[in-house]
């Protein structure tokens, strides 16, 4: 989802997790940003990528009413036991 800019079938509420997704992502601190870095530079390891990273959070969780959200896309149909499991 990150770099396409195709709608999500389904977004998930992630707004008391952010920092934390945040934080693992960064985790792998050698494959982003570094300005002293002499490595080619790829679309993760630009200047604006967490940036990025937050915005795509807080627009889908605009789209729901929430602070921040992951969206995620389905090849098959996804099955609830009651609608009450969708709330």
């Amino acid at each position: 989802m990150q770099w396409k800019n195709s709608q999500p079938d389904f977004v998930v509420d992630i707004s008391g997790y952010n920092e934390i997704r945040v934080k693992a992502i960064l985790a792998y601190s050698s494959q982003f940003y570094n300005p002293g870095s002499k490595e080619p530079e790829t679309p993760i390891a630009s200047k604006n990528f967490l940036e990025s990273l937050n915005y795509r959070a807080q627009d889908l969780g605009r789209l729901i009413g929430k602070d921040f959200a992951e969206g995620f896309t389905v090849e098959r149909y996804l099955a609830v036991n009651s609608l009450g499991d969708l709330l």
